[in-house]
């Protein structure tokens, strides 16, 4: 019950951002009476959007901010620290054995965990158009897409019908990439609905293990979607910071340094 009304929220705020897309403002008592909520719903509903830089409050109402500005997009990240990437992805892969059925985030880390595992059969769910694009060409691979709008800035489909669908897998393991970890917060998503994604596949999941490489850790963002300690391994590279190191490990998170 309580995820069925978690994606009806967000399939709510979506059609939110859908409105201000269409036309230039929205208001709380035209919200209210469309939806069939409580105004103070919608105020909710805004203040979260705001807070994701999607919206601009204004009194009984808002408009649309520019959401380009605060993510880089999936292409610019893919180049970005490539070596480090690679080491991460291969150590990664080494836990996935004969048969597993995995969840692939939409990482560009996880991109490359593909290449060190063509020997294996594997039954593959993932939101990533890069892992796509690499598991069909594998035919030990059993290929499943999610569904949702593709959003550039991801690299693959993010919306409530993604949600929907990962929610009806098991998972011998997950492995999610991070655009932000702190110690003690654990990791977030800048999105709403990138959290729920991910929280919708992590109860499922029999193990989870992070991917993040150094420049990701001592951050903090909007949604948060796991606990630093729910992770069967996190995988960073060598160039960690010493104190992000002992506050990951004091707070119950596992380590694991490539190289």
């Amino acid at each position: 019950m309580r995820q069925e009304q978690e994606l009806s929220a967000v399939k709510r705020r979506e059609r939110i951002t859908e409105m201000l897309h269409e036309q230039e403002e929205v208001s709380v008592r035209e919200l209210a009476e469309k939806f069939a909520v409580s105004e103070m719903t919608i105020r909710r509903d805004f203040h979260m959007l705001e807070e994701q830089g999607i919206v601009q409050v204004h009194y009984g109402g808002a408009t649309l901010q520019n959401r380009h500005q605060k993510v880089q997009d999936f292409a610019f990240r893919q180049d970005k620290l490539y070596q480090s990437k690679l080491c991460i992805a291969r150590r990664a892969a080494a836990e996935i054995k004969e048969g597993d059925v995995l969840f692939l985030d939409a990482s560009t880390t996880i991109a490359l965990m593909l290449r060190f595992v063509s020997d294996r059969n594997l039954t593959v769910i993932t939101t990533s158009l890069a892992v796509m694009e690499t598991a069909y060409q594998n035919r030990r691979i059993k290929l499943y897409m999610a569904p949702g709008m593709y959003q550039e800035l991801y690299g693959g489909p993010m919306d409530h019908a993604t949600a929907e669908y990962v929610s009806g897998f098991h998972y011998d393991k997950a492995f999610f990439g991070a655009s932000a970890v702190d110690a003690e917060f654990g990791t977030s998503a800048v999105w709403e609905i990138e959290g729920v994604v991910k929280r919708c596949v992590s109860r499922n999941a029999d193990l989870q293990y992070l991917l993040a490489d150094h420049s990701k850790f001592g951050k903090k963002n909007l949604m948060k979607y796991g606990e630093i300690d729910a992770y069967e391994a996190i995988f960073t590279d060598e160039e960690l910071d010493p104190d992000e190191k002992s506050a990951v490990r004091k707070n119950g998170g596992k380590l694991i340094l490539c190289s």
